[in-house]
């Protein structure tokens, strides 16, 4: 009961600080979207300020006449420096069909853009082809990054040049600076390049492409930087422009949004330190609190413990005249254990020598016949000897031979079974075991009257093993169905192969008597048979299974409802290419 407090008390203090988490991520997170819609806004209006400008310039027929013949350049010099002043852009310029800059307002300082080709620059082309360019970069001329924005100049249709005005961000970064908050301003390549961090500012989110590389040299977009990878590492995402990221071991909230006429990202970075300190908090409560009430149930589990054993002491002389009675039953049982156990081994011994007894007349009686045919033959080669029929005397020695054969047949099934054979790594086909299996029992079939069915796959079936061994397997299994319907009127021997799992499935079914239920456990015990003596040793199963289990298969048997057994052997396959499939 204490330890269920216990857990309990430790569940709901971690889902109160898992949801005080969450609720304050929460808040954190909608605070955080009304934070970026007013960047946003600031952003916006900041550059829509100067949007006009270009367009303006564009008109003012001064311009114009510039940019087609060359004249009045002092004029629209002056003109430029005055207006920029008043629009309080950074500078305003002009540029011809080539991308020289022919007048701009900064044309009385040393690091004037007159005289300068900007043609390269991508807010060039965009107005070369007719259309508003807006581009942000640092100044190759200045050094100094800012917003450029530009306007074709056009005259029926002909392109003669670009107005542009270049908007200095810089007082912007400053004041998300001074409002202590870090925010970020990514372009479509992922680069920082507005930054309340200066630690972070020109650096990526996002690993560049060697093509982006190439595309940012190519307009000197960031100058000289080296554009360096941010370490920013994504701890979780909660959704699309919500992040959870460390940087230097500090964990953040990142929220993002998308300015899609921009083609910027704008982020707003969060410390998560006032979130996890809430849960922290509430955590400590919480501990606290549950410390608090499980003392409270000690104690009161501690008065009801000294109630107990006051009940306890008052019965404890009932308590010791039953453990007296207890301990003589213990006592009386440890003796009727003893006996049990004695009269289980004496079992035990008289089961060894049954299965003793029941081997031993099994091999007196298979070895009795050939021992006497023996004998006779042997007295009949004396006579034959003594009539000089040699001829008749090499008959009857074959004939011993043949039984001296079948006694060395009878000793090796007890060879088999007593020596664990050895694990030969050969393949061998089972089409091929089975083919001499069928060969070495079909007298069987002709005698017994037998008729065999088959349904055999055309492709090998290749086997890791030792072709005897699987020969003999088949064989034992065979003769044992052969066996089980000598007595049967119908006598169908069916034998089928398929193939599943990277296994072979050998299935051999009689139309016999079946297998009794008490015997299923028995079957594949070494000396179990149910012949008569002098019939079978009860070899043939156990070795059987012996060599089947070796090659890293199974054997199993069951009855049929139609009546009869099935012997169902799986064997594991070789892979022609790779070894053995496992």
């Amino acid at each position: 009961m204490l330890l269920l407090g216990i857990v309990v008390a430790i569940c709901l203090v971690w889902q109160a600080t898992r949801w005080t988490y969450a609720d304050a991520l929460d808040k954190l997170i909608k605070v955080g979207g009304e934070r970026l819609t007013l960047y946003s806004g600031t952003l916006h209006e900041s550059l829509s300020r100067y949007a006009y400008l270009p367009y303006v310039l564009s008109q003012n027929i001064d311009v114009q006449i510039m940019l087609k013949s060359s004249f009045n350049l002092e004029l629209v010099n002056h003109y430029l420096q005055s207006l920029n002043t008043e629009a309080g852009s950074e500078a305003l310029y002009v540029m011809n069909s080539i991308g020289d800059t022919l007048a701009a307002s900064n044309w009385q300082e040393p690091l004037s853009f007159v005289g300068q080709n900007y043609g390269f620059r991508p807010y060039f082309t965009d107005a070369k082809s007719g259309h508003k360019g807006h581009f942000f970069a640092i100044g190759v001329t200045t050094g100094q990054p800012g917003y450029f924005m530009s306007h074709p100049v056009l005259q029926d249709e002909r392109f003669l040049g670009a107005t542009v005005v270049k908007v200095d961000l810089t007082p912007l970064q400053d004041d998300w600076r001074e409002g202590g908050e870090t925010v970020l301003v990514s372009d479509a390549n992922g680069v920082l390049f507005l930054s309340s961090r200066n630690d972070w500012k020109y650096r990526t989110l996002t690993a560049l492409s060697e093509a982006q590389r190439t595309l940012m040299l190519a307009g000197r977009q960031y100058g000289h930087q080296s554009l360096d990878l941010l370490p920013l590492d994504t701890v979780a995402t909660l959704a699309a422009g919500q992040r959870i990221v460390r940087f230097e071991n500090t964990l953040y909230l990142m929220l993002s949004r998308p300015l899609p006429d921009l083609d910027w990202q704008l982020h707003h970075v969060v410390p998560l330190a006032p979130v996890r300190e809430q849960g922290q908090v509430v955590a400590a409560i919480g501990t606290v609190l549950a410390l608090l009430i499980l003392a409270l149930g000690l104690y009161a589990r501690e008065r009801r413990q000294k109630q107990i054993s006051r009940r306890k002491a008052r019965e404890a002389g009932a308590i010791q005249e039953m453990n007296l009675r207890l301990q003589e039953e213990i006592t009386e049982r440890s003796r009727t254990e003893s006996a049990l156990r004695e009269t289980q081994a004496e079992l035990v011994q008289a089961g060894k020598l049954a299965a003793l007894g029941h081997m031993a007349a099994g091999i007196v009686h298979e070895l009795n016949q050939p021992i006497s045919a023996i004998r006779t033959h042997a007295a009949s080669g004396r006579l034959l000897l003594d009539r000089q029929e040699t001829g008749k005397v090499r008959e009857t020695l074959a004939a011993v031979s043949r039984m001296t054969e079948h006694m060395a047949s009878i000793t090796a099934q007890l060879k088999t079974f007593a020596h664990k054979t050895p694990k030969l790594k050969g393949r061998v086909v089972l089409q091929d075991c089975l083919d001499g299996a069928l060969a070495m029992t079909a007298p069987l079939f002709s005698e017994f009257g037998i008729s065999l069915d088959q349904e055999i796959p055309a492709t090998p079936l290749v086997l890791e093993g030792d072709l005897a061994r699987v020969k003999q397997v088949l064989v034992n299994l065979i003769r044992n169905a052969i066996d089980a319907m000598r007595d049967c009127e119908q006598r169908n021997l069916q034998i089928e192969i398929s193939t599943q799992d990277q296994e072979v499935e050998i299935s051999i079914s009689d139309s016999g008597i079946g297998i009794a239920e008490q015997d299923m456990e028995e079957l594949f015990t070494p000396f179990f048979t149910t012949k008569e003596v002098g019939e079978g040793m009860g070899l043939g199963l156990s070795i059987s299974y012996r060599i089947v289990t070796d090659l890293g298969g199974t054997i199993r048997v069951q009855n049929l409802l139609a009546g009869g057994a099935q012997f169902i052997v799986r064997l594991p396959l070789v892979n022609q290419g790779n070894g053995a499939m496992k």
